[in-house]
């Protein structure tokens, strides 16, 4: 009986672990970002409780993306799809607009986001192209990645309820650490205030603004948009007054740049909003911001 009463409870265990094995794996919650720096957002909230997917390469414009086939395939799969809006994607706008609003973001809809002051500067430079709203590019302000956070938290404990806690938490703990880091930065780049810089496309008004950076001018409003005969002119000019530094982009380079550069004497530097292949957090992306304009601007502050 001894023996029996031993197979038995064997066989029980063996029969108790097949179902375990049987049993479905539930899936992790798909998160999927438009751009690298909301991913980089997202994936500080899930943490392992979910995947985060990022849907443009970052060698890609999010002005402007022809979607794929698989890329449709993944927003309809994605549990949450994390967007900036239709002001920075809009060929996101057609695709997202069939998808449920519990499993979309908006982030430029968002109460509570800081934006840049308009400017009062009259300076035609600044003017020749109209704002079709405000600046999209709501992730350079660390404060806005924070309400971001917060928004995503809130949304994946609802989805996920039994991970609230740890949604939650994890928001908290990159708040604290985006805090610190707003600081540190804004104490690096005090010394370099009043120093005249151009951006290669008019999309660093939330960091410029934040840390009361003096940017004179632009090469062109948006990447995509090659710039006229008039306004580079107009930049010539500006420039030649009051700049010191001329920022392009990794992926965009206007003609006639390095040669304008070397003519007015301006340091050429590198800005990169969306984060290159070895930026692994936001933290990171913000340091590498800050210390590129640091890099152009230090050496030439006025004295």
């Amino acid at each position: 009986m001894r023996y029996c009463g031993v197979s038995f409870q064997r066989g029980l265990a063996l029969i108790t672990l097949a179902l375990l094995l049987a049993a479905p794996v539930q899936a992790k919650l798909q998160i999927l970002a438009s751009i690298k720096p909301l991913a980089l957002i997202a994936q500080e909230v899930a943490g392992d409780e979910a995947d985060v997917i990022t849907l443009l390469p970052i060698t890609a414009s999010p002005h402007d993306y022809p979607l794929k086939m698989s890329d449709h395939k993944r927003l309809r799969a994605a549990d949450l799809v994390l967007w900036v809006g239709p002001e920075l994607e809009s060929f996101l706008a057609r695709p997202l607009a069939n998808i449920a609003p519990g499993k979309l973001i908006t982030s430029y809809q968002l109460t509570g986001l800081h934006w840049p002051e308009a400017t009062t500067d009259d300076d035609h430079h600044h003017n020749n192209h109209a704002h079709l709203g405000k600046d999209p590019h709501i992730w350079l302000d660390p404060r806005n990645a924070v309400l971001i956070s917060k928004a995503l938290a809130a949304r994946l404990a609802q989805l996920q309820p039994e991970s609230a806690v740890v949604f939650h938490t994890n928001a908290q703990v990159f708040a604290a650490s985006i805090e610190l880091l707003d600081q540190q930065l804004a104490q690096q780049l005090a010394p370099v205030k009043s120093v005249g810089f151009a951006v290669y496309h008019e999309g660093y008004g939330h960091f410029v603004g934040r840390y009361s950076l003096h940017q004179v001018a632009y090469v062109t409003y948006t990447p995509e948009r090659r710039p006229g005969a008039k306004h580079l002119q107009e930049l010539r000019e500006v420039l030649a007054k009051e700049g010191k530094c001329l920022f392009m982009e990794p992926y965009y380079r206007a003609q006639g740049m390095d040669e304008m550069a070397k003519t007015l004497n301006l340091r050429i530097g590198l800005l990169d909003p969306i984060g290159e292949q070895q930026v692994s957090s936001y933290q990171q992306l913000l340091q590498q911001l800050s210390q590129s304009f640091l890099t152009c601007l230090a050496d030439r502050r006025d004295h």
